[in-house]
């Protein structure tokens, strides 16, 4: 189990660059203190910041699309927000 995670924490470091937006620091660390989020290690928080930066920044686009008519519905931020989503072929 701990090398699948540690796959995939591979993979989606090597897919997001490692920047992150300096101006979503209070965002995040309310994030974290809503759903009572905590990261084992630094490296981990970091990846996990990454996916929520790029989680966030499609909802603000399809809310923003939904403002504009091209939706019927609005989303938001829950607590699965710093997860990525592997949909697998069965």
């Amino acid at each position: 189990m701990k090398i699948i995670f540690a796959l995939c924490l591979l993979i989606v470091i090597v897919y997001c660059a490692p920047i992150v937006d300096e101006q979503l620091n209070d965002s995040w660390t309310l994030f974290k203190r809503v759903y009572k989020k905590g990261y084992a290690s630094n490296d981990e928080e970091s990846v996990r910041r990454i996916i929520w930066e790029k989680n966030l920044a499609k909802i603000r686009k399809h809310n923003l699309e939904a403002d504009i008519g091209l939706h019927k519905y609005r989303m938001g931020m829950n607590h699965f927000g710093d997860l990525v989503c592997f949909f697998l072929d069965f």
